[in-house]
């Protein structure tokens, strides 16, 4: 039982002001599993590289399927049990109770002779041994880096077999609340290869199953909005086979360990008009294991395409992979770890592009059994956004203040002049969404020598968080869209000492561009994250539209879906929606528009006059 504030940080006691930056475990995507039972004959493996198989391999329960919520997985991808449901909701449980939550259900494992090249059924004789690795939530090392939540001593995680014979779930193993580092000075190890032997005779038929199953508990928090998910367990290379023995650790695989990188120093993802060739890495990193008993010969290669054609492949060659159990090495060879990016992105991009970038190895010639994990993908987007984050938040952040005011600000550098037209938010489901009621205004600062300075934009009207739905930004749109230059900051000052719980994407470091203010300093972040706030910018069709003031003779008004203009002269009409984009054009008297989606549009009649008007 605790309160799930994780980490809490940079205390400062400033002209009585007491802040801290909060970190909290939170929940991400979630996909409901596979409905029908799947069957599946000897040997069963999964290591949650392929997503898509996953889902449709074990059954719904909650579990979610990710590649980042623990750091160096034994390979890419984990599934994760945690307090979330299939819906992204925190179980409808009450606080301060233990119960169950997500669960981790196989599909039906045969083991009858049905799918075995024996002439006899299959038996305790055979050997057959279950394995998987865990670790638990909230990561390791140093606190402001670390993931998700440690899940408590009174919280578990169980493994239980089916037995046909009975048709009753049987516990065989468990493991009750602890955290990584523990586990680190106990075994010298953060993940834990687990190995269980199959030995009653109940479970050999044609119907077995297994399943993992975490346990839970919530305590109330002392401030609203801060309760949320928590008591993360991840899973990674469940294996069962027959034949095998308790030592039996090393499987020929070369995998991939982490996500494919971005192309771009500093961003996931920018405006294509911003783009500047300085923009890219001179060099990628990944990180390539070898979990067999030997080194292993493998090639390694990536491409780059975009919608229609490959622009670029790089070959790395052949290497030999240390062994990783000996010493926990990876791959250092520079060609295959650090690879060069040796190819420049056209420029400059007049539209939006988009860019594939595939890495593949293959171990020998025709590769390991396990192929999931050997290629990694990374969807490289030029388009009218800026992103630090990744689009999936690992933990939450927000401000726990006495102050206010509590002011929160990310950095982002154009190269061009622009026009600000909206800012994404992704906000955590907390518990009975205590934070809806949290008001904040969004707010735009120019540069102070590395600090927001003045305000150059802040809304009239408060605004509320909102939870979109998994996977899902909130786009807010300026009341008056703001051209921008050099270094700008987006962010929001809030109207109360509340608390807003803000997604957090713990894969990618935005620290040196994130601020929050909660007295009159602005203190820049330490922890290793990124804030799920994207703006995004139109074009130039909307600059200075604002300073047309002139109404004389025009009359603008919405009837329902549609906007009426009536002038009593002749002129060019155009609407333009907030991203700059013109969605109507005449010229005429009186006309009516098509009917146009909910949002905030420019009316511009010739050039003496423009209005903002608002379809709800």
């Amino acid at each position: 039982m605790r309160q799930l504030v994780i980490i809490a940080l940079l205390a400062m006691l400033t002209h009585g002001v007491c802040a801290q930056e909060v970190l909290l475990p939170v929940g991400g995507e979630r996909k409901a599993m596979g409905k029908s039972v799947v069957v599946e004959s000897l040997p069963f493996f999964d290591d949650f590289a392929n997503t898509a198989r996953s889902r449709s391999v074990w059954q719904k329960g909650g579990t979610l399927f990710n590649q980042g919520y623990a750091p160096l997985p034994p390979t890419i991808g984990m599934a994760t049990l945690d307090a979330y449901d299939a819906d992204g909701n925190l179980y409808p449980e009450e606080l301060g109770q233990l119960y169950s939550a997500d669960t981790l259900t196989s599909p039906v494992v045969r083991l009858d002779s049905a799918y075995v090249p024996y002439a006899r059924s299959l038996s305790p004789v055979d050997s057959i041994y279950l394995s998987f690795f865990y670790l638990p939530g909230g990561g390791y090392g140093n606190m402001w880096e670390r993931v998700g939540d440690v899940p408590e001593a009174g919280d578990s995680l169980v493994l239980e077999f089916y037995s046909p014979q009975d048709q009753s779930w049987h516990w065989v193993w468990g493991r009750g609340g602890i955290s990584a580092d523990t586990l680190l000075a106990q075994t010298g190890s953060y993940w834990q290869y687990i190995v269980v032997p199959i030995t009653s005779a109940s479970y050999f038929d044609a119907n077995f199953q297994f399943r993992f199953r975490n346990y839970c508990s919530l305590d109330n928090a002392s401030k609203k909005g801060i309760l949320s998910n928590a008591d993360q367990w991840n899973i990674d290379c469940v294996y069962i086979n027959l034949g095998r023995t308790l030592a039996d650790t090393a499987m020929r695989d070369m995998a991939f360990v982490n996500p494919a990188p971005s192309l771009l120093r500093q961003y996931q993802a920018m405006p294509a008009r911003q783009y500047q060739p300085s923009e890219l890495k001179s060099n990628l990193d990944l990180t390539i294991t070898n979990r067999f008993s030997q080194p292993l010969a493998y090639h390694y290669g990536y491409q780059i395409a975009d919608a229609n054609n490959t622009l670029h492949s790089y070959d790395g060659g052949f290497d030999n992979a240390p062994v990783y159990w000996n010493g926990y090495q990876y791959q250092q060879a520079e060609a295959h770890a650090h690879p060069q990016l040796d190819y420049t992105l056209p420029y400059p991009m007049a539209q939006p592009m988009t860019f594939t970038v595939t890495h593949v190895l293959r171990e020998g010639v025709s590769g390991d059994p396990y192929p999931n994990n050997d290629t990694v993908v990374f969807h490289q987007v030029f388009d009218n956004y800026f992103a630090y984050d990744d689009g999936e938040p690992e933990n939450g952040y927000g401000i726990t203040s006495t102050y206010s005011k509590v002011k929160v600000a990310c950095r982002f550098q154009l190269a061009v002049e622009d026009t600000l037209t909206a800012v994404l938010l992704y906000f955590n489901h907390t518990y009975r969404d205590q934070n809806d009621d949290v008001r904040f205004l969004l707010t735009v600062w120019d540069d102070n020598d590395g600090r927001p300075g003045n305000i150059i934009y802040q809304d009239h009207t408060r605004r509320r968080p909102a939870y979109a739905g998994l996977n899902q930004y909130v786009r807010y749109i300026l009341e008056d869209p703001v051209v921008c230059q050099g270094t700008i900051y987006v962010g929001w000052e809030q109207t109360s000492a509340d608390f807003i719980n803000l997604g957090f994407d713990r894969n990618n470091d935005a620290s040196e561009h994130t601020f929050y203010l909660a007295d009159s300093h602005w203190q820049q972040s330490i922890l290793r994250g990124a804030i799920m706030l994207r703006p995004y910018f139109g074009q130039k069709a909307t600059v200075g539209i604002a300073d047309i003031t002139d109404h004389s003779g025009v009359t603008v008004k919405t009837q329902g879906s549609r906007i009426v203009i009536d002038q009593a002269q002749l002129a060019d009409v155009a609407v333009f929606d907030m991203m700059g984009r013109c969605v109507y054009s005449a010229r005429g008297i009186s006309m009516l528009t098509p009917p146009l989606p909910s949002g905030v549009y420019w009316v511009r009649v010739g050039t003496s006059f423009a209005k903002k008007i608002i379809i709800l």
